[in-house]
């Protein structure tokens, strides 16, 4: 009973934490989100397969309520007949927390975009074209201020015709997601 009186005595003497700071959908907080994404092709409307492989860079900004706004900027490697391309993008969007238990939280995402490539993408398309992100996975808190970020993340390519409907191959991919958020 005494070292249980002396723990409670030590722990109401620590500084509380700022309030959000393990909170990676807390108000008002900032996170770096630096990750990689793998997906190869799952459904095909084009005469090739993809595979796409990806790292990004991002900001996420916590509006409350378990919300949080995203803007990246990923550089995906698309694999493709022919010639291999390079994808740029700039996406924007919002993640909600579904669940929270403990250091952890159940997260879905949704992103929109545009990207650039160094060559056609995917065969057949062309350079410029619009992105549609989508995704679902977990969180937990590593140490303070830094959370593993980890999931499922779709992709969709596409021009949407704007060089013709014969110019408007997509692609279509599903995979894993991982990421590390940074608070600060």
């Amino acid at each position: 009973a005494a070292l249980l009186a002396a723990f409670a005595c030590d722990a109401a003497a620590q500084p509380a934490a700022p309030a959000g700071s393990d909170d990676p959908f807390a108000r008002r907080g900032w996170h770096l989100e630096l990750g990689g994404h793998w997906a190869p092709e799952t459904w095909n409307y084009n005469r090739s397969r993809e595979v796409m492989q990806g790292i990004r860079a991002g900001l996420t900004y916590g509006v409350g309520n378990g919300i949080t706004l995203l803007a990246a900027g990923p550089l995906y490697h698309v694999s493709q007949r022919g010639v291999d391309g390079y994808l740029l993008g700039a996406t924007f969007g919002v993640r909600g927390r579904v669940l929270r238990w403990g250091r952890a939280s159940a997260y879905l995402e949704f992103e929109v975009g545009v990207s650039e490539s160094d060559t056609f993408v995917p065969p057949g398309g062309t350079r410029f074209n619009y992105l549609a992100l989508g995704g679902a996975g977990a969180t937990i808190r590593v140490r303070r201020r830094i959370h593993l970020l980890a999931g499922l993340k779709w992709i969709h390519v596409s021009n949407n015709s704007l060089a013709g409907r014969s110019r408007n191959p997509d692609i279509e991919a599903v995979g894993p997601y991982a990421s590390l958020l940074v608070g600060f």
